[in-house]
């Protein structure tokens, strides 16, 4: 397999450096850590729970999978990314249906609680499907003969 991340040509290394980029940025989900303790609290509905739980997934497995990208590209890796998206647009989707029947939490007050989760869900949808395009999935699976 190309491991290598420094023999990626110039398309190729802005698509693998795009998507560590946008699964680093999931680390600001651990936001749900104090929505959790609000929950605990009573302060907040326990309808939350489910989103935030998907939240910190997202944050616990944003960097062994960062890591996989820039070292070990291959079949496992390009099925983890895959499964971390869809699981992160669950996650968005949920977070949309809660918003809806219940109403925003406490730590999106003041802004607009449908923005943020549209422009993710967005992003994660355009990152998942550039996985399945042959010429960006053949960086996970190209064979240095």
């Amino acid at each position: 397999m190309n491991t290598n991340f420094g023999s990626l040509k110039d398309g190729g290394r802005f698509f693998v450096v795009a998507l560590i980029v946008w699964i680093a940025l999931q680390l600001s989900r651990a936001i749900a850590i104090p929505l959790i303790n609000e929950i605990v609290a009573g302060g907040e509905s326990k309808a939350w729970l489910y989103p935030a739980y998907l939240d910190l997934f997202a944050v616990v497995f944003a960097p062994p999978l960062i890591w996989a990208i820039v070292k070990r590209r291959g079949l496992l890796t390009w099925a983890l990314a895959i499964m971390y998206l869809t699981i992160s647009i669950v996650d968005h989707v949920g977070n949309l249906v809660t918003t809806t029947f219940v109403g925003p939490p406490i730590i999106a007050e003041g802004m607009n609680p449908y923005l943020v989760p549209v422009i993710q869900t967005a992003l994660d949808i355009f990152f998942l499907v550039l996985l399945f395009v042959p010429r960006f999935r053949s960086l996970f699976f190209r064979v240095e003969s």
